[in-house]
């Protein structure tokens, strides 16, 4: 692949047939021919409707058969959390036309809030959505390699369709990033190539003069650069498209010139930008959002890591085989000259392409310098939040596989006479039908997911810990607590781990043994309000409710938003403490957020009326509170019809306190709770004395 740069046009300007090129009459003309004879070449011709509807449709029949274990499907993993939770159109942070350029992934994140409103938590339609984008991009790198002249384009385009590494992308309904923002990239690509036949490189002279000013070209041209912004939208791993289209020039025509690199620029201004803002959004939001932090690594240590990580890559791209959820760290010795083998071997094979770039490895240089480019952004030179879970993951090559799978029917096409290639398609497509529905089932369901996992990497700790998660919804504690510790076993930088394991014990009565992990957890991710929340509620448990109160605390500083509970159970801790200034005060911001809840209103009257404290004790106030709070549970509860007579007490309506009272005492004994109408009976007595009822200054009592 050719990178000449020239700023003048080429003195035969050249025809979309290759063969034309000067110097090569006929290694590419062989190489074309074998397109012509593939048996598959009646669906890469432009022509013919049926044939376009027919490949379309298998294509289109492959995905559904070999996807079908996944519908209706699950939520897995971080699914529902994206879609629901942490979408910011769905919770309310921003709306749909206020959150364009405000987040990363802005398409994606809008689609899946367009999902949200016609699924709901309904799986089915998430997935069947995925599975149709799947299709659609299998037919655009079908149609794109026509558009090329590579053969064995329609096979490619299957392959791609069904190729197990992309289960990983289409059954999890958060890798929408990945299949949503494909079409796009292809498009972009697809209608480059339209313009560059229309305006750039006309195959008649006679046509440039009437097509470059204005015509189809122009129209072509926008198209590949809105779809281009569209597909940084939804996923910014897009991003190495220019890069492509210069490759694309340089395979074609043998050189870029200076036109290329002009009319290519302004895509790679978008690349730029978002490329930019990426970068930045992962380093500085996503890893500081998530508490992430990334260890240290030097720029050779991150080059020895991408060398391994593209022969991983390609290595699974070509035989699919023992797939895998989370895959083993690599641990490399960057001090050993062993460490940099991979990469030294990749850049030997480009300089063997290159020395042999007049005939096959002109071919080679660009199918493995797409597939290098494109994958470009997953081999760990930036940080990114991936990186903290994941060294290689199926997903994050989803993309780039596209590459190997075209080098791989382009080559059986070129090398297999007509019937021994028409078998061979057949035989891969088979093969890769079987694998991949076998991986689909896989992700049918997380359990199946997660033991699949660990079966093949049982070192896999944020796989133990989600299992253990599940087994404890079913109150499987024994199973968790397994799992849990053997997370904590082969990572005990889990933070969730250790908090999961701690409330398992906890729960099991074990709190000597859970609380070293709560402390663990809160240690290594002191910034997380669920673990903080855990541990209060086991030192609650304990009777050590000042401890819980800090833990509480810290609940409401991380988490602002928190649930009205964690503020109710705090104003208990804080009454049953002696501190009735902070009880109210909590029990007024939870009235804030909910103004009609009766338990609050109640409590809050209470302390109004009968606390020890004179600054705050208020009848009107009382009053008010506990007359909404009967008034909402319709004036039938004796211990708020109680607290309504406290209240008219200390505001001195004695003759209401005193019928409340007696209605009190009615009330509970008709409840049979003899215990309250013996305390009202106390209580009315005190009314009809003309006296309110105060607490002594350390009540101790729960509300």
């Amino acid at each position: 692949m050719m990178v000449k740069i020239d700023d003048a046009e080429p003195s035969n300007p050249p025809a979309e047939d290759a063969r034309s090129l000067p110097g090569r009459p006929g290694r590419i003309g062989n190489f074309l021919e074998k397109a012509r004879a593939s048996p598959f070449h009646a669906f890469e011709v432009s022509g013919g409707k049926a044939r376009l509807a027919l490949g379309v449709l298998l294509i289109f029949t492959l995905v559904l058969i070999v996807y079908r274990p996944i519908l209706p499907g699950n939520f897995l993993m971080d699914d529902s959390r994206l879609v629901e939770a942490d979408n910011p159109l769905v919770n309310g942070e921003f709306t749909p036309r206020t959150i364009w350029f405000q987040t990363d992934f802005t398409l994606s994140t809008f689609v899946f809030w367009l999902e949200w409103q016609a699924w709901g938590k309904n799986p089915g339609g998430y997935h069947a959505v995925s599975m149709a984008l799947q299709a659609l991009s299998a037919v655009l790198v079908w149609r794109l390699l026509a558009r090329l002249k590579i053969p064995g384009a329609w096979l490619a385009g299957a392959m791609f369709a069904i190729h197990p590494v992309g289960v990983n992308s289409v059954a999890r309904i958060a890798e929408l990033k990945n299949t949503l923002s494909l079409p796009f990239f292809l498009l972009s690509f697809w209608t480059y190539l339209h313009y560059e036949s229309c305006s750039l490189y006309p195959a008649k002279k006679e046509q440039a003069s009437s097509q470059r000013p204005n015509g189809n070209g122009t129209q072509w041209y926008v198209i590949s650069l809105m779809a281009f912004m569209l597909a940084l939208m939804g996923k910014t791993s897009t991003v190495m498209l220019p890069v492509v289209l210069l490759g694309c020039a340089a395979w074609q025509r043998g050189r870029i010139t200076r036109r290329d690199l002009l009319h290519t620029s302004p895509h790679f201004v978008l690349a730029l930008a978002f490329g930019l803002m990426s970068v930045w959004f992962q380093k500085h939001q996503a890893l500081v959002s998530a508490g992430e932090t990334l260890p240290p690594e030097s720029f050779l240590e991150r080059l020895a890591i991408a060398g391994n990580v593209f022969w991983f890559y390609l290595g699974k791209a070509l035989l699919p085989l023992n797939l895998n959820l989370i895959y083993p760290h690599w641990k490399i010795d960057e001090k050993t000259m062993a460490a940099y083998l991979p990469a030294v071997v990749l850049c030997g094979v480009f300089i063997l392409c290159w020395r042999f770039r007049r005939s096959w490895g002109r071919h080679m240089l660009f199918g493995l310098g797409c597939f290098a480019v494109t994958l470009f952004p997953a081999l760990g030179f930036f940080d990114s939040q991936f990186l903290t879970k994941w060294q290689v993951s199926d997903h994050l090559q989803y993309l780039p596989l596209i590459a190997p799978v075209a080098l791989v029917a382009a080559g059986l096409a070129s090398l297999l006479p007509k019937n021994v290639f028409r078998s061979m398609a057949v035989v891969i497509l088979l093969a890769l039908s079987v694998l991949a529905f076998e991986r689909a089932r896989v992700f049918a369901t997380e359990e199946n997911l997660l033991r699949d996992t660990l079966a093949k990497n049982p070192a896999a700790d944020e796989a133990h810990n989600d299992l253990g998660v599940i087994l404890a919804k079913r109150n499987d504690y024994s199973g968790a607590m397994d799992h849990f510790a053997a997370a904590v076993q082969h990572n005990p930088n889990n933070a969730a781990a250790h908090s999961n394991l701690g409330q398992a014990l906890a729960i099991n009565g074990k709190f000597a043994e859970a609380e070293p992990h709560f402390l663990a957890a809160i240690k290594l991710k002191p910034d997380d309000p669920l673990a903080h929340r855990r541990f209060a509620d086991a030192l609650i448990r304990q009777g050590r409710n000042r401890e819980a109160i800090f833990h509480l605390q810290m609940v409401l500083c991380l988490s602002p938003k928190s649930d009205i509970q964690t503020r109710l159970s705090l104003a208990a801790l804080f009454y049953q403490t002696g501190d009735a200034r902070q009880a109210a005060d909590q029990f007024r911001k939870v009235l804030l957020v909910s103004p009609n809840l009766p338990g609050p209103l109640n409590n809050l009257a209470w302390l109004l009326a009968t606390s020890s404290d004179d600054k705050l004790r208020n009848g009107a106030e009382a009053v008010r509170c506990a007359e909404r709070a009967c008034q909402l549970t319709a004036f039938k509860r004796a211990g708020m019809t109680g607290t309504l007579a406290a209240a008219y007490a200390e505001a001195g309506r004695f003759p209401e306190a005193i019928t409340t009272g007696e209605m009190t005492v009615k009330l509970a004994t008709d409840a049979g709770n003899p215990r309250l109408a013996d305390i009202s009976n106390q209580l009315l007595n005190l009314y009809r004395a003309g006296k309110p009822f105060h607490e002594q200054p350390a009540a101790g009592k729960k509300l």
